[in-house]
């Protein structure tokens, strides 16, 4: 555990706050967060055993909390927006499976975790923090939700297969729908219904070049697909719906709900409100955190782990992102205040003017906001505010990924500086499982290196890899290579007193004489060398093919259902 230390208050804007004390935050320590390297590992951060007991301690605190924001303390907050969160995604959940879902009483008292990622197929290493906040809910007679990222950008409309032989594999691109440009989830329909029909067909007959591999999973859950594909066309919602249908086959009943719906719920508005308001103040503290997480991880790139948030003429840059129905790019969206008006603008056009006077609630700019749908205008969240926004005001417990746990190292740190909230506890979560389509070779990249040690050493020393009989043969080689040795040993003590010039030609002439010597040894050596290059090219042959064996980003729906399921056993809370 981490050392804290506190940090004084730097909101200037505290006229909402309860009072200004001080707030503990964890001292900057750099994460070594890195995903398992080997086969059927999963990596929990803190151990799985805590998480139960962290949920309770995060829900505890929220529910004690008082401290006041915007004139709504932030309890009552939490309490409004898991309410209303939970109860689209109950109506979204029950259109993915075509049946009602019922909340249960009792809401604020319930432990929720929460995780999310983008609708695509991706690796077990993700899919795995469904199946264990769907565990975790289950234990603890909780709830759990999945937010669908769907205002990603889509990078592929394809799955890489693996194709060829054990001595050379290699990955195939296997289309479940035509190729569209770069353009966020929740603008992107299925362009070819035969192709997304056939993927499953065609994905088949790939495999079976592996006759030993079981079926895929991907023959289970993609009627699924197909079948929703004529409830709706949106390409998230059916790649959704495959998930969740073998999600519930193996009994787990995550909620789940796009962040395109959240977005759009009061709560949320409420918050895109807050940082509005406090826009000066909260660009200021994201980007000190920002330049420390930087010098803290050696971070030399102007864009990672978040770029830094701009002010021009007035007008901030507030952390999300806002565009046009059917616009392929996403815009930053910048905040002015005008008198007592806050303006929005996407850098180009003024979107929209929020009446919120300072002393003013936000009620009256929530209720324009709520209008932008029906304009074709997209109010989204950047990565970094939808886990500060499901963190403070809905979860009791965030299970990130490896990538997402490194952004939350800031995140922490806006809730002490800008909330002035101590950070709930969350879980980085991932787990590497290999296809099992064949075996890997037993090769390790040190053996490469070794014989590019021996390679190298036969060039310059091949004296020492001669047999008795050979070194008998080459004696005056030998000798003649070592007593150069020495001589080179004692220019380096005595020539100081010759001219340079005059050393320059001696070193030249006792370089040439190595040279030569070490060309006639190494004609003894023949055999062995071509031994050794011999056994490098076969281990390198093998260490490519190992990286498509081994591959730990090949997507779960190629997994043999039993597979899966062994990884997930793995997921034990004693």
């Amino acid at each position: 555990m981490s050392s804290v230390t506190p940090f004084p208050c730097q909101n200037p804007d505290s006229r909402f706050d309860s009072g200004t004390e001080t707030v503990p935050e964890p001292e900057w320590v750099k994460q070594d967060l890195r995903v398992p390297r080997y086969d059927d590992v999963v990596f929990a951060r803190p151990d799985l055993s805590q998480i139960i007991g962290d949920a309770e301690a995060n829900r505890d605190m929220f529910q004690g909390c008082s401290r006041d924001r915007s004139g709504k303390i932030i309890s009552s907050l939490r309490s409004w927006a898991r309410r209303s969160v939970l109860e689209e995604a109950a109506r979204y959940t029950a259109e993915l499976t075509g049946s009602a879902v019922e909340l249960p009483a009792g809401l604020d008292e319930q432990l929720l975790f929460i995780t999310g990622h983008q609708p695509a197929l991706y690796h077990p290493g993700v899919w795995i923090k469904n199946l264990l906040i769907g565990k975790a809910a289950q234990q603890t007679a909780g709830l759990s939700l999945n937010l669908i990222v769907d205002n990603d950008l889509v990078s592929s409309t394809s799955i890489k297969v693996p194709q060829g032989t054990r001595s050379n594999p290699c990955f195939s691109d296997i289309s479940f729908d035509d190729s569209i440009k770069k353009k966020p989830w929740e603008e992107t329909s299925i362009q070819n219904e035969e192709l997304f029909r056939s993927f499953a067909d065609r994905v088949d007959e790939a495999l079976a070049v592996w006759p030993d591999l079981p079926a895929p999973l991907l023959r289970n859950i993609w009627p699924a697909a197909v079948a929703h594909m004529q409830k709706t066309d949106r390409l998230a919602d059916c790649l959704a719906a495959a998930r969740h249908a073998q999600e519930q086959r193996w009994g787990i009943e995550n909620l789940e709900l796009p962040i395109s719906r959240m977005c759009q719920t009061g709560p949320f508005l409420w918050f895109a409100c807050h940082l509005f308001k406090n826009a000066h103040a909260f660009r200021s503290t994201h980007n000190e955190v920002l330049s420390e997480y930087r010098k803290v991880n050696r971070v030399r790139s102007k864009t990672h782990p978040v770029p830094e948030l701009s002010e021009s003429d007035g007008w901030i840059e507030s952390p999300f992102w806002i565009w046009r129905t059917g616009e392929t790019r996403r815009h930053q969206l910048f905040v002015k205040r005008d008198q007592e008006q806050i303006q929005l603008s996407n850098g180009t056009d003024i979107i929209a003017s929020l009446p919120m006077g300072e002393k003013c609630d936000l009620s009256a700019a929530i209720e324009v906001l709520k209008q932008l749908p029906e304009q074709g205008i997209r109010l989204r969240t950047r990565a970094l505010t939808t886990t500060l926004f499901a963190r403070l005001f809905l979860g009791d417990l965030f299970v990130h990924g490896i990538g997402g746990a490194k952004y939350d190292e800031m995140t922490d740190r806006i809730f002490t500086r800008f909330f002035h909230l101590t950070p709930p506890r969350y879980l980085t979560l991932s787990a590497t499982r290999f296809l099992p389509f064949c075996k890997p070779f037993d090769v390790q990249h040190c053996d490469e290196t070794c014989l590019q040690r021996i390679q190298r050493d036969l060039d310059f020393n091949s004296d020492r890899h001669l047999t008795t009989e050979q070194l008998a043969g080459a004696a005056s080689l030998v000798e003649r290579k070592q007593a150069l040795i020495q001589a080179q040993k004692a220019a380096e003590k005595h020539d100081d007193s010759l001219a340079q010039a005059e050393r320059r030609r001696r070193n030249r002439l006792r370089f040439r004489e190595f040279r030569e010597l070490d060309a006639e040894l190494s004609e003894l050596t023949l055999p062995l060398r071509e031994k050794v290059i011999g056994d490098l090219e076969v281990v390198q042959q093998q260490m490519q093919a190992n990286a498509v064996i081994q591959s730990r980003e090949i997507s779960f729906v190629l997994y043999p259902e039993q597979t899966l399921q062994q990884l997930f056993d793995k997921l034990d809370f004693t």
